[in-house]
């Protein structure tokens, strides 16, 4: 330890470091691995632009009525299809002998201790109500842009 100090404060500092890198077990460390993946998917202008796309060319099939029209159901498999085939090749190039079966058992097993936008994605995947909640907000979003822009042009 020097006169400051300083020889205790860099012992903590390598001791909380060595922490963080691998204080979990293997299965979580590669739900975490995983889940950093998928966090970089979804701020991805690709990701962003393929989900976008697809909600905006299908969002005027939704109304918010209890009753549900056949092709929500049609547009929810194609939606899974969509976005469960683009993260599982995302998923794949990142991490080796990754196994979405195996990233699905984990995520289940610790959906619990899990929160935001991974989850909100992945349960606009396997949720029903979710993906209605989410075409229904986009519609939403939509209708208010075009007012918006439809004012500009009138008062513009």
């Amino acid at each position: 330890m020097d006169e400051n100090g300083n020889q205790d404060l860099l012992i903590e500092e390598e001791e909380m470091i060595s922490a963080d890198l691998g204080g979990g077990s293997h299965e979580e460390n590669k739900l975490d691995e995983a889940m950093g993946v998928i966090q970089d998917v979804l701020i991805d202008p690709e990701f962003v632009e393929l989900q976008n796309s697809f909600c905006e060319q299908h969002c005027e099939y939704f109304d918010d009525e209890s009753e549900n029209k056949l092709i929500y159901m049609d547009l929810f498999k194609e939606y899974t299809n969509l976005i469960e085939n683009y993260l599982e090749t995302r998923l794949k190039s990142a991490i080796d002998d990754f196994s979405m079966d195996e990233l699905c058992s984990m995520i289940q097993e610790h959906e619990d201790e899990m929160t935001g936008d991974v989850i909100d994605v992945l349960m606009s995947c396997a949720d029903f109500d979710e993906f209605k909640s989410l075409m229904l907000s986009f519609k939403s979003q939509q209708t208010m842009l075009f007012q918006i822009q439809g004012d500009s042009l009138v008062c513009g």
